[in-house]
This record gives structure tokens, C-alpha cells and sequence, in this order.
């Protein structure tokens, strides 16, 4: 039971005079204490599972089950970017947002809240330099996760500088720039990226290399800015790539390089050139298009696959999803960097999804396989095979 003080005056009134006489009294309220909504009827209990919520006995990697979605916004506006992270309520795991690859830091105008597996990112008031690729990062012990969007912040026209060629040369000159642009996948209008003050070009995101498998699609995106803006071409091992049914190049803030039904020979490097009239940057990663091999021999059956990174990484083998240990039937062999898991004697029962998973304390990836046993004296058949993660390397400082 709360008490609250207050001051009271009694007015005496009498012939002659009026009179007021000070008191002091003491009241006594019923105030009800503040309810607090539980967390998980705030941030929507229909959207997770019990398997969602941490448990110490479990092994269990960040994983985000509600993606990051893009924004385009005119400068000076709210922006909003929200996800969704798994296991709820892990005592060890750290989130982090990023812009362009570095750490946000928490601002007058940027607000982050991590609260029951619900994560967001709030901007007051964006402003054009503000453009980039936003990424929320969750890591603990077991694992790393992350998911991104692009935040396109558009100047108004009135605020960009006016060319300075003369007047019978502007209309030219626009239609020259909005041919090359278009040919390249670049801007057609005010961008985020333009800037009033001259500056050589920069690679502020750089594209990261890639594995994928043959047949799939290869996707590379990179940021860049200087004034003047930029002339942004992609070359895959020495050839500079041009729009095509297989090459998709596209311009929102972000340049993308798109290329479509990898072929074995697409391996290799891709390389991105930025330059205008005060000089020229560039950036070259890797395209490997490479998936768990696998033999068969009498019966049984081998997947080998090569693993390399600084430090030495760990490697473990799963069974759809299932950690792998060795027995009578299941062996693991390594030579070098070539590491192999060999099962004998297959049946129907040995079909699933073999992976290999290797990862230190810098990364992970994992190359996986579909094994399908036709019969119990047929010979097993390789359905399909793909890659995924990050390429282990080690960070220099």
C-alpha cells in the first residue's frame, strides 16, 4: 500500500475577518503497481516453438528463422529492420549489427533492441551516407549466423550539384551517362553514392568469395563511392563480363553480379573495378564451384571432399543432421587436406544426407550430398550435391 503526502488548507471564516489556517494531512491510497507485459506475449508467442528456447543440454547454433527485408527511404526518415534469432534466451549470445562490415555503435539516432529472440535496428532520422548493407550478426559458442538488407537512402534532386559543362552540352552529356549506365547496371538517377565533394572511388563493402554448385547461381554485391560517380565494371578470370541471359548485372545503391547456371569452367576469380578521373580501385575473390565427391566400390561407398584454413579446422561428419562416430561400418580417413568418410556394406537404410563440416575459430562451411540406396543389392545412387558457408581464413590485424 503506497502513501502519498499533500498540503491542506482549512479556511476559518468569522465576522470581522477571514482566516487560513495551515494543516498537515496524511492520506493513505491503494496505487496499483505497474503491470509488465511478459516477453513473450509482447513479441509474439505464435512465432516460435518450443524447440526454439535454449536448453543448456543441447548443442544448439544461432539461427535466424525471420530474415532481414530491404528498405529504400527518402533522406531524413524512420527506417526500421527487424529479425528473428533462435535459441531464445541463450545466456552466451552476442549480437551485433553491421554497416558495410563494421560495427554499428549505439547512437542518438540509432536504437538496438535484442529482447526475447526479437531483434531490431531503429534509425530516427537516416541520412544518405547511412546507404549500405545492414547486418545483424548473432554468435556463441557453437556457431555463427547472419542475415542482411540493403538500406537505400535517396537524396532529394534539389539538393545535387548542377553540371558545370555548358548549357548546350548538359542534355548530351545526360543521355551519354544514362546509356553507359544502363548498359553497366548502374544508376539511372540521384544516388546515395554521389557526393558533392570530388573523391577517388572506394570499395566501402567488398564482394566475398564464393562456392557454389554447378548449375546454381553465383551471386557477388559490392558498395562503392566517389564523386564523380564511378565507373563499375566485373570481369570473371581476365574477361570483362557483359548484361547477357547468364550474366545479370543490377544498380539499387548496391552493384550486383548475378551469373546464372554455373559451369565447371566459371571457376575462378571474379574481380570488380571501380575508377573515375582521380583514380581506380579494385578487389579480387574467389569463385569455386566444387561439391562433395563420392566413389563407389563393392559395396561401398566413399565422400571426400578437401578442407583447408589457419588455424587447423576442427571437421566432423553428419548424417542427416546426425553427428557421425566411428564404427564396424564407418570410417573416417585423412591425407593432407583430403578428408573422406568410408561406409561399408550400404543399404536402403544408409540413404539420407551426408555432410562434412568444417570450421575453426574464424568460420565454418559445410559441403553436403543426398545418397540414395535403390534395393538392397543395387548400387548407391548420388542425387545431388551442394556447398554452403563461409570460407575459413585467418584475419589479419
Amino acid at each position: 500500500m503506497g502513501k502519498i503526502l499533500g498540503h491542506w488548507a482549512c479556511n476559518a471564516h468569522s465576522p470581522p475577518s477571514d482566516t487560513k489556517l495551515p494543516t498537515r494531512r496524511r492520506l493513505e491510497s491503494a496505487i496499483a503497481p505497474p503491470e509488465v507485459e511478459p516477453l513473450h506475449l509482447r513479441y509474439g508467442q505464435e512465432q516460435w516453438e518450443e524447440g526454439d528456447l535454449y536448453d543448456k543440454e543441447k548443442q544448439q547454433k544461432p539461427q535466424f528463422k525471420k530474415k532481414l527485408t530491404s528498405v529504400r527511404m527518402k533522406r531524413f526518415g524512420p527506417a526500421h529492420f527487424e529479425c528473428r534469432l533462435t535459441p531464445i534466451g541463450d545466456p552466451t549470445m552476442v549480437v551485433e549489427w553491421l554497416h558495410d562490415g563494421k560495427p554499428l555503435a549505439a547512437a542518438n539516432r540509432l536504437r538496438m533492441v535484442n529482447e526475447f529472440g526479437y531483434c531490431s535496428l531503429d534509425y530516427e532520422a537516416a541520412y544518405a551516407r547511412d546507404s549500405g548493407v545492414i547486418t545483424c550478426r548473432a554468435t556463441n559458442k557453437y556457431g555463427v549466423d547472419q542475415t542482411s538488407a540493403t538500406l537505400i537512402v535517396k537524396d532529394e534532386k534539389g539538393l545535387v550539384e548542377e553540371t558545370q559543362l555548358p548549357e548546350g552540352r548538359k542534355g548530351a552529356h545526360r543521355i551519354d551517362e544514362i546509356e553507359r549506365l544502363a548498359h553497366e547496371g548502374g544508376p539511372y538517377g540521384v544516388t546515395a553514392e554521389e557526393e558533392t565533394e570530388k573523391m577517388k572511388p572506394e570499395i566501402v563493402l567488398v564482394p566475398e568469395p564464393i562456392r557454389v554448385l554447378e548449375g546454381e547461381t553465383a551471386r557477388f554485391r559490392c558498395r562503392v563511392t566517389g564523386y564523380p560517380a564511378p565507373k563499375v565494371n566485373w570481369y570473371l578470370n581476365g574477361q570483362l563480363i557483359r548484361k547477357s541471359k547468364r550474366y545479370r548485372l543490377r544498380y539499387d545503391g548496391i552493384y550486383y553480379l548475378e551469373i546464372t547456371d554455373i559451369k565447371s569452367y566459371d571457376s575462378g576469380e571474379v574481380r570488380v573495378v571501380a575508377d573515375n578521373n582521380l583514380g581506380s580501385v579494385e578487389h579480387v575473390v574467389k569463385l569455386e564451384i566444387q561439391c562433395l565427391k563420392c566413389f563407389f566400390e563393392h559395396g561401398s561407398v566413399r565422400f571426400s571432399t578437401q578442407v583447408s584454413g589457419l588455424p587447423q579446422p576442427q571437421v566432423f561428419w553428419y548424417k542427416d543432421s546426425e553427428v557421425l562416430s566411428t564404427s564396424y561400418k564407418c570410417k573416417f580417413l585423412h591425407d593432407g587436406d583430403e578428408h573422406t568418410l568410408l561406409l561399408l556394406e550400404v543399404f536402403p537404410e544408409d540413404a539420407g544426407i551426408y555432410s562434412c563440416e568444417a570450421k575453426n575459430n574464424y568460420g565454418e562451411v559445410t559441403s553436403s550430398a543426398s545418397l540414395t540406396v535403390e534395393g538392397t543389392y543395387g548400387p548407391p545412387v548420388l542425387q545431388s550435391c551442394w556447398c554452403s558457408g563461409r570460407k575459413l581464413r585467418k584475419r589479419t590485424r
